[in-house]
């Protein structure tokens, strides 16, 4: 085993909350792997279990575990491994279109994924029994596909035309569908029990580039450069909830959405500055990330209780700090 140790100074300011007497949890929806697979491709594939987490390093998943700080090899001989999670107790990878359980030293093949071969901008997440995949075709169709776990059968359950990005987060029974270009932003919400559809919101008054999403019963919020819109599902409006930026001082762009939470943050000489608010816009932590010398920095996920910073990604000593967003406490993972 192996501990690799990377210097990183963290200044963290915890802020007071005024929740106006709203109630706040930081439990993501059911039974969601929604561990760090919003974030993108080119994004490190982490998976946080119960008494560690998982990580994709070449073709090898890697293992930290939470007691001791160490890291190993947990299973190896993939090739790219474009998605990692954990759910229902156990791990899963993608690779080279492939979906596999992963337990330690041993891989067992699921099923092909050919579907995914052709498609860009994908997102992969699994609930309920399902196994979900969207992205955008060669001819930028958005298309959104779910695979039972039990018989691998597939099904598409959403398309969209001419679309610039496709998004999902399921939220209890319902997996919401967030897609659009520069003339239109569709909401569609697709009954993963009874498979009924309904989209939910249609409409070029507001219109997102290739947005963070996230749904709860109440809203569904969306992202833009360093500003957050929701979507009121007693309204049936789309308006600005709150910028990062308004005051017209800094550069946040928003790196994810949780539940009850935002995250942005952007690099400068100094370092990397994370900010994070509740959903609300009230202000949560602020922190700064520093190196000796310049660094860049990208959020690459969360989980429940903490957000993850990718410090000079894709280099020889890149390293991943987790900073809880309920305290700010922060650890150096790898």
């Amino acid at each position: 085993m192996k501990i690799k140790n990377i210097f990183i100074l963290i200044t963290t300011v915890v802020l007071g909350l005024s929740l106006c007497g709203c109630s706040m949890t930081s439990d993501l929806s059911t039974d969601a792997n929604m561990n760090f697979d919003q974030y993108g491709e080119g994004y490190p594939q982490i998976a946080e279990g119960d008494d560690a987490y998982y990580y994709a390093d070449g073709s090898n998943v890697n293992i930290y575990y939470t007691d001791t700080g160490e890291t190993d090899v947990f299973c190896s001989g993939f090739g790219n491994i474009d998605y990692l999670g954990y759910y229902n107790g156990g791990v899963y990878a993608v690779s080279d279109n492939t979906l596999y359980s992963v337990s330690e030293n041993i891989k067992v093949k699921l099923f092909d994924i050919p579907e995914a071969e052709t498609l860009s901008k994908k997102q992969y997440v699994m609930h309920s029994g399902w196994f979900i995949l969207c992205g955008l075709s060669e001819d930028s169709t958005a298309e959104v596909m779910r695979y039972s776990l039990e018989s691998a059968e597939c099904e598409t359950v959403y398309k969209l035309s001419e679309a610039n990005y496709v998004k999902t987060c399921p939220y209890s029974d319902v997996l919401y569908i967030l897609a659009g270009n520069t003339e239109i932003t569709e909401l569609y919400g697709y009954d993963l029990d009874s498979g009924e559809s309904t989209v939910i919101y249609n409409s070029g008054d507001c219109v997102f580039t290739d947005p963070f999403f996230r749904a709860t019963v109440e809203a569904a919020y969306m992202s833009e450069g360093g500003a957050i819109y929701a979507y009121d599902v007693t309204t049936g409006t789309i308006s600005l909830s709150f910028d990062f930026n308004s005051d017209d001082t800094t550069a946040y762009k928003i790196g994810g959405i949780v539940e009850y939470y935002v995250f942005a943050g952007y690099s400068d000489e100094s370092g990397y500055h994370l900010y994070v608010k509740d959903i609300y816009g009230n202000d949560k932590i602020v922190t700064d990330i520093a190196l000796s010398g310049e660094i860049e920095a990208v959020i690459c996920g969360n989980d429940s209780q903490r957000v993850f910073v990718w410090v000079n990604p894709g280099s020889n000593n890149s390293s991943v700090v987790a900073v809880n967003y309920l305290n700010g406490e922060f650890e150096t993972l790898w």
